[in-house]
């Protein structure tokens, strides 16, 4: 395939059912297809806004008058009030769109004080007779050869695709072979069998750092021509991808939506982009085009990867290209990707080779009408080219600019035989981009110099911006220099923010932007690039966050290193919100290596602030281990401008991090915390990190005195705060304190409120360490619906969102509920769903999970099952050099007591009630005080102690009696119930076997009849209660 249009723009309007009469409007080599809403320039789309289109369409409908400005504004606008500007906006994009120019109005003509008129020579034909009349002016890019085997591939794939099977094809080859013509003619094909299109494409300044950046345009281009039937999908079947779409949720929805992806992973986006590609397809075929893929951010090729991957119907053909050769030396994963998923029979390859010779001389014929010039030509066309596709018709544009070639009489024909001996004819690709680019005029030049800044592809006023002219004249002379050469060609328009606009242009292959920009003066390079940014940020006023990496690229290039920083994190945020952490991270190392090459007057604190957001990055990517060393530089870096409440920022949250993987560390950690924080001068601030390390004093070794008072002094001297790091820190303080002391309502207000907290700042891991406090809270508070619907939903966002620890943390609460309610099997199923390799890092949730199974293996009445989960916690304790944190050893501890009474040990099981007892009673942590003298109390009852018996089940009756802890209750009124009865008083057995049976229903009132939970406990209730009354026949026992 032979293009002068290698950069195809490829802006393919939906069609639409109209009514009536479909007409074409044929002018110049334009035609307007009023059923595609489409304007089209020899066979490829001129992309209009819509309004430009309607007034272009209104214009030639009646351009057998004068249109007024009246007729316009009822036309177009509804008869709403339209400024002269906007009005005035819109003629010249129309004008800009058709080639024409104010200046000029060699088609749409003002006449001024009357109105507007299209003054073209225009011919209508019915929408079918397109075909019989293209071919008035067509232009070499339009000509296919050489490409028959693969467009073939394309057609067998498509009937693959319309029988609901999925396909992948890699169109490959090297620069300038027309990968991206040949697409073109691809989608051409497609489209005539009903396929609709994505379309997006990587770029070499942005491509691996902008996550999902192709998907993103993708979408963007199609939601910008039929938002609404898309918006639909996404709304339904990928709301995390609502998020990227600027304008398509107003600021309220945004924020639901936010709610909605709390939490979400990367994975939740690869599956959902998957999902919505299949539901689309449900209703029609689709292409998916993503180009120039060795450029591409590494998140996309997973997506590629899931969706070739994928065993569904689906009726959708993704069409990638990228260059081999160009991958391989910059080290990018999109050709092993493809490797491997060909080895796999999950795509093909469609790769396309230089012409043959007999292709070139099948080019030359087409082009130019006449087999004897093109017999001539050819061989000497592909001697010197070898077929390169670019080439060919870059030398063949050189022997016409040079009259080498020539036209005579509607005949083309050479003017010299000898002109391919000449020394003038460049002899390689890049040498005759070079030729082409020395016959320019020096303005001419300057334009390309600046564009070659902006980028492959560009805005007039932009490009303005970089000459210091203005934007009219720019863009003109960008027109003229279109109709004079084949450097550029048109691609849109863009409206800046600010109400600027202008036409957009575009190189037609990258080569030429890579070797003007190469050839600048570094001085002239830097500098263009700063008047570029510094343009961009005026257009983009209070909305720079839209294009944060464009600005950070030129003002890093222009040495701007302040400004290019500052974009850099609002690069990363945006990554952020789109689940790119690994790509956030990327920009803010950036960032830091920027902060090295030049001298700030606050240059740590400044490496403290991008070391803090590199760190969050790398957390909510899940790369503990490089967050923490983050963390580690900025405490160095706050050592050494005598920072102490930096550093102990630091700390606190290296502490935090290490809690639940590194016990030994975040330990070290919560003790330089405290030594440091000697130093300190404000009261509050050294209370607050004073508790925050004994707080993880307590949870982790249990109660002392003096760290409760280091807590308590934290949260009274914290209390009027309203800085999120104090409140964050002061509800952590809370809960855990009153976790210990069994005040389940505070510690339940701390952890809904930090969670609150952690919510707003997008803090996920900081959610749920508080989300863990709250659920036990309302374990032991009895909250049991509550508990259920929460663990629930957040189990149903924890799928959702493909976050697999937070799934796992989910099912092992809802297995603790269910243990609780007496539903060991239930109990048992949750946790064994949990695969051990989900904890291998978290020390926490692996001794929860032996706990709570252990406690269900007892219930289930398998003490060997019980002693393995006792086995593996003590195994993993003794080989890590760690104790269990406070929340699991009460649990482990009672659970001990009750295996050894369940396999009659009464020696083992009195030593571990007695562990239980002496581990909490200091605090005091009531709750499993009770459960302690409870056991304790069996256990003597057991063994015929009543001495012992009935002062632990005195000092348990005390406690519950006085509290509300319906766990704790439930269990110590069922063993007075037994204990009573058996010593024959039978009032008091029956008094506390009715309030075992209350407390019990109030739990299974939590829940609705046909509930699980509802049913076994009152099967347990049942099974209890048959008990305690069949006691009363009972021989009695001495008191």
């Amino acid at each position: 395939m032979l293009d002068f249009d290698p950069v195809y723009r490829l802006n393919i309007r939906l069609a639409r059912t109209s009514e009536g009469i479909v007409l074409l409007y044929l002018f110049d080599e334009f035609v307007l297809d009023t059923d595609q809403r489409e304007l089209r320039r020899d066979g490829r789309a001129i992309p209009l806004q819509p309004q430009v289109f309607d007034l272009l369409e209104y214009l030639i409908r009646h351009r057998a008058r004068v249109v007024t400005k009246d007729d316009l504004i009822s036309a177009i606008w509804g008869g709403r009030i339209v400024s002269d500007s906007a009005l005035t906006t819109r003629i010249n994009a129309a004008r800009t769109g058709i080639g024409d120019s104010g200046e000029a109005q060699r088609l749409i003509k003002t006449l001024p004080r009357k109105g507007v008129r299209f003054v073209g020579t225009v011919r209508e034909a019915p929408r079918e007779a397109e075909s019989a009349v293209a071919p008035l002016k067509l232009e070499t890019s339009a000509l296919v050869v050489g490409r028959t085997a693969p467009l073939g591939m394309i057609d067998q794939m498509a009937r693959h695709v319309l029988s609901g099977k999925r396909q992948m094809a890699f169109v490959t080859g090297e620069a300038g072979i027309g990968k991206t013509a040949f697409i073109a003619k691809a989608i051409e094909r497609l489209t005539e069998q009903g396929f609709d299109l994505l379309y997006g494409r990587c770029t070499e300044r942005f491509g691996t750092d902008e996550v999902f950046l192709p998907l993103i345009d993708a979408l963007v281009n199609r939601y910008r021509t039929n938002g609404p039937e898309l918006i639909s999908a996404v709304r339904t079947h990928a709301p995390t991808w609502l998020l990227q779409l600027p304008g398509a949720i107003d600021a309220s929805e945004r924020a639901a939506f936010q709610n909605e992806v709390f939490g979400a992973t990367r994975e939740r986006m690869l599956r959902e982009f998957c999902d919505l590609l299949e539901a689309l397809s449900a209703g029609r075929p689709w292409v998916i085009v993503l180009e120039d893929l060795h450029w591409s951010d590494f998140a996309t090729l997973d997506v590629l990867s899931r969706f070739a991957r994928g065993n569904g119907e689906a009726h959708v053909l993704v069409l990638c290209s990228y260059r081999p050769a160009d991958s391989v030396i910059g080290g990018h994963p999109i050709r092993r990707l493809h490797q491997d998923l060909q080895i796999h029979g999950c795509c093909s390859e469609l790769l396309l080779d230089r012409l043959s010779p007999q292709e070139v001389g099948h080019y030359l014929a087409l082009r130019f009408h006449d087999a004897e010039l093109a017999s001539t030509l050819s061989k000497p066309v592909f001697e010197r080219t070898l077929g390169h596709p670019l080439f060919v018709a870059s030398l063949l544009k050189h022997l016409i600019d040079q009259e080498w070639i020539v036209e005579v009489d509607g005949r083309w024909r050479l003017s010299s035989q000898d002109a391919f001996a000449r020394d003038g004819i460049p002899d390689s690709l890049l040498k005759m981009i070079g030729h082409e680019l020395e016959r320019l005029t020096d303005n001419e030049r300057r334009l390309l110099d600046v564009a070659s800044v902006a980028g492959e592809e560009f805005s007039a006023a932009l490009v303005a911006a970089g000459l210091s002219d203005d934007a009219i004249d720019v863009e003109r002379d960008i027109e003229a220099l279109m109709r004079k050469d084949h450097i550029l060609v048109r691609s849109g328009v863009a409206e800046w923010p600010d109400g600027t606009y202008s036409g957009t242009y575009a190189f037609r292959h990258i080569l030429y932007q890579n070797i003007i920009y190469q050839n600048l003066p570094p001085g002239h390079r830097a500098q263009t690039h700063k008047r570029l940014g510094k343009r961009l940020e005026e257009a983009y006023a209070g909305r720079t966050g839209e294009i944060a990496p464009e600005l950070a690229l030129h003002f890093e290039q222009g040495r701007d290193f302040p400004s290019a920083l500052r974009y850099l994190g609002e690069a990363a945020q945006s990554s952020m919100k789109r689940l790119g952490h690994a790509e956030a991270a990327s920009y803010l190392t950036r960032a830091l290596g920027i902060l090295d090459r030049f001298d700030a007057a606050d240059k740590l604190s400044t490496r403290i602030a991008l070391l803090r957001q590199r760190s969050l990055a790398l957390r909510s990517g899940g790369d503990l281990v490089g967050s923490i060393r983050d963390l580690q530089d900025v405490i160095a870096c706050a050592e050494q401008v005598g920072e102490i409440k930096q550093q102990l920022n630091g700390l606190m949250a290296v502490s935090s991090l290490w809690l639940r993987v590194d016990r030994h560390a975040c330990l070290e950690a919560a003790d330089d915390v405290l030594s440091r924080s000697q130093a300190l001068a404000d009261d509050t601030f050294k209370a607050l990190a004073q508790g925050s390390s004994a707080s993880i004093n307590l949870f982790l070794n249990g109660w002392r005195d003096q760290d409760a008072t280091l807590c308590d002094r934290a949260i009274e001297l914290s209390a009027s705060a309203t800085n999120y790091g104090i409140l964050i820190r002061r509800h952590g303080i809370s809960g855990i304190v009153d976790c210990w002391r069994s005040r389940y309502q505070q510690c339940r207000r701390a952890g809904t409120e930090g969670k609150r907290l952690a919510r707003m700042v997008g803090d996920v891991y900081t959610f749920v360490l508080f989300n863990v406090l709250e659920s036990i809270a309302l374990i032991h508070l009895g909250e049991w619906r509550e508990l259920q619907r929460e663990i629930t939903a957040g189990l149903e966002l924890a799928v959702r969102n493909a976050n697999d620890p937070s799934s796992a943390l989910c099912r092992l609460t809802l297995a603790w509920l269910h243990v609780e309610a007496m539903d060991f099997e239930g109990a048992r199923e949750l946790c064994e769903s949990v695969d051990d390799s989900l904890l291998v890092g978290d020390q926490s949730t692996y001794f929860h999970k032996r706990a709570v199974l252990a406690k269900a293996f007892v219930g289930l009445n398998d003490p060997l099952g019980a002693r393995k989960q006792f086995d593996d916690i003590e195994r993993r304790r003794r080989e890590e050099g760690i104790d269990i944190e406070f929340t699991a050893a009460t649990q482990v501890y009672h659970c001990l007591g009750e295996y050894c009474l369940l396999i009659g040990d009464f020696t083992q099981a009195r030593r571990w009630a007695r562990q239980l007892h002496d581990y909490v009673a200091s605090a005091p942590d009531l709750n499993h005080l009770a459960k302690a003298h409870e056991l304790l109390a069996r256990i003597a009852f057991g063994l015929g102690d009543s001495g012992n018996a009935l002062p632990h089940l005195s000092r348990a009756l005390e406690i519950v009696d006085d509290a509300d802890f319906p766990i704790a209750s439930w269990r110590v009124y069922g063993t007075a119930a037994e204990i009573f009865a058996r010593y024959g008083d039978v009032d008091r057995a029956a008094t506390y076997r009715l309030r075992f049976v209350e407390t019990v229903r109030r739990l299974a009132r939590n829940f609705e009849p046909e509930d699980r939970l509802h049913k076994s406990l009152l099967a347990g209730l049942a099974t209890r209660t048959a008990q305690l009354e069949a006691m009363t026949s009972l021989p009695l026992r001495p008191a």
